[in-house]
This record gives C-alpha cells, structure tokens and sequence, in this order.
C-alpha cells in the first residue's frame, strides 16, 4: 500500500512539475493577447480647456475652448481571422466635440477614422487588412518592422524606448521610457513621445503645421493605456511668407479622473490575471511538485530501510 502510495506521489510530482512551465511558456501566450470582444461601452475620454481652437464651421480663431475627446475603438473580428496568425485588426476613431454641447453636437473638429492592423502580443504593427489613416493606407515603409500601434503598448512592457506610431505624421517616432511610477496602487511605466514642428499637409493653400508632446503611462504586464496626456499645437503657415495663421488647435488634452480610476480597476484585474499565470501559479505547482516527488520517494525507500 506504501509503496503504490509513494508512486502515485511520484506521479503526481513529475505530473506538477511539468505543468509549471507549461503554464508560464505555453498558457500564458495564448492569454497574452489584445482583445478582439470590444464593446461599444469601450471608449476612452480626454478634456482640457485650450487657449486657442479654430471654429472651423465660423471660421474664426477661438480661446480658451473646453473641449472633450472621445477615442472608441471597435474590432475587426472578421479582419483578423482573415489575417491568419496573431494578427488583430482594430477600427478608432478620436471625435473632439465641445464640452459643454455634449457629444450630440457633433465634432467640433475633423474626426479621423483609423484603421490598425497589428499582433496581438507585441502590439507591432503590419501593413495588411486595409489598414490605413483616413484614408490613406499604412505602408510597410511607413512602418518598418519594429514600429508599436499607437492604442496600446506590448504585453510585458520593458523599461526601454520603443518607436510608436503617431497618426499624424503617418509614421512611427521614438517613444522615450521616463521612469516607473504608481498610480492608485498600480505600477505604471511612464513614456514621453515628442515631435518637433512638422509640415503634415496643406489645406487651402497654406501649409498644416504639427507638434505634439505626449505623455502616456502605461501598465507593463498588460500595455494597457491608464493615463495618458498630449500638449497638442495645430496650425497654418503662408508658404510664401511663412507667416502662422489659423491655430486649428493648441494646447492640452488629458484623461479624465474618472477615465483614470477606470483604467486603474481594469489595469489592476488583468494584470492580475498575467501575474497569476506567469508567475504565482508556476511557483506554486514547482513547490507542490517538488514536495509530492521527494515524499513519494521516501515512502518508497521505507521498506527497504525497515529491513
């Protein structure tokens, strides 16, 4: 009785330890994927009140404008499939509207439709499955091999700079890592993406000017987005003269509080989840494993010791 006891011990250890790598290198990838279930309900809310906006509707220069961004982004779910792979296929779109007329009076600037297609797990970007920026398609040479989508950052964040691309400019530009803070609780990993004055087009015949510094913290396990900032400036220059004009907008966008302390609850719980898998569980079926192969082999050596 000892004896089949004792191999049954055994079995159960091997059993455990081979379990424990199992789950940490083969469960937890298919885990570690960006979600294709996104609801409706999905969205992400930016405010701030900016020293200058144009109403482009009047044609004049506005200050201090309350303005609301609201970023919903949907899944392609039978983009992805067709895709093949680990490929995931989100459709976003960021409609700035004023705040105080709500979102049913409609943008209050030009809304761009945005299209990624990217994998899952280093949330790299590919040129396939029509992705493109209002229209105009995202090219492998835009993009290159290395190149972050621009809604969230890898599973298993590294505390190192990244190339993110940035729907303006129609390319990926260097993400620089800042530093490890917490907010709430939660353990984020604050990264700064800073682009100079750049020509990004023409509208009406004067050139569209562009820059942008913007913060983003981010939580490292998941790449989930918890908070995220952008001091934005907008505007028009006279090709000839190079005199500024029109200021279609400047100044600064950011999460909502109550757009944070969601995004915390949810970092907190998936990241959770990661954390679980990737490294408590491992641990612990390692222990058990261990424990039930060294208490099956003393049984079996009692007989013998009894003798």
């Amino acid at each position: 009785m000892r004896r089949a006891f004792g191999l049954a011990l055994i079995a159960v250890g091997v059993a455990l330890l081979v379990l424990a790598p199992l789950l940490k290198f083969v469960a937890v990838p298919k885990v570690a994927l960006a979600p294709l279930n996104l609801a409706v309900t999905d969205v992400s809310v930016a405010q701030g009140v900016v020293p200058k906006a144009a109403d482009l509707a009047a044609g004049v220069q506005a200050t201090d404008v309350d303005l609301t961004a609201r970023r919903q982004t949907t899944a392609d779910v039978v983009a992805s499939a067709q895709a093949g792979g680990n490929i995931g296929v989100y459709d976003s779109t960021n409609l700035v509207y004023l705040t105080a007329k709500g979102l049913s009076s409609g943008p209050y600037l030009p809304a761009t439709p945005e299209r990624y297609a990217f994998d899952r797990t280093t949330a790299v970007m590919v040129a396939v499955a029509g992705s493109n920026v209002d229209g105009a398609p995202i090219t492998a040479d835009a993009i290159g091999t290395d190149t972050i989508m621009p809604l969230k950052m890898p599973f298993f964040t590294e505390k190192k700079d990244y190339t993110v691309y940035d729907s303006t400019v129609l390319k990926g530009t260097p993400t620089v890592f800042k530093g490890e803070e917490a907010i709430d609780g939660l353990t984020v990993y604050k990264f700064e993406q800073k682009i100079d004055a750049t020509n990004v087009g023409t509208q009406a015949g004067q050139d569209v000017m562009y820059q942008n510094d913007q913060l983003t913290w981010v939580e490292p396990l998941t790449g989930q987005v918890i908070k995220g900032s952008q001091n934005i400036k907008q505007w028009l220059v006279d090709p000839k003269t190079k005199q500024d004009g029109l200021v279609i907008i400047e100044g600064t966008l950011a999460f909502t509080d109550a757009q944070v302390a969601q995004n915390v609850t949810d970092g907190k719980a998936n990241s959770a989840k990661i954390t679980m898998l990737s490294s408590i569980a491992p641990v612990i079926l390692l222990v058990l494993g261990l424990a039930a192969l060294v208490v099956g082999i003393l049984l079996l050596r009692r007989p013998d010791e009894d003798v």
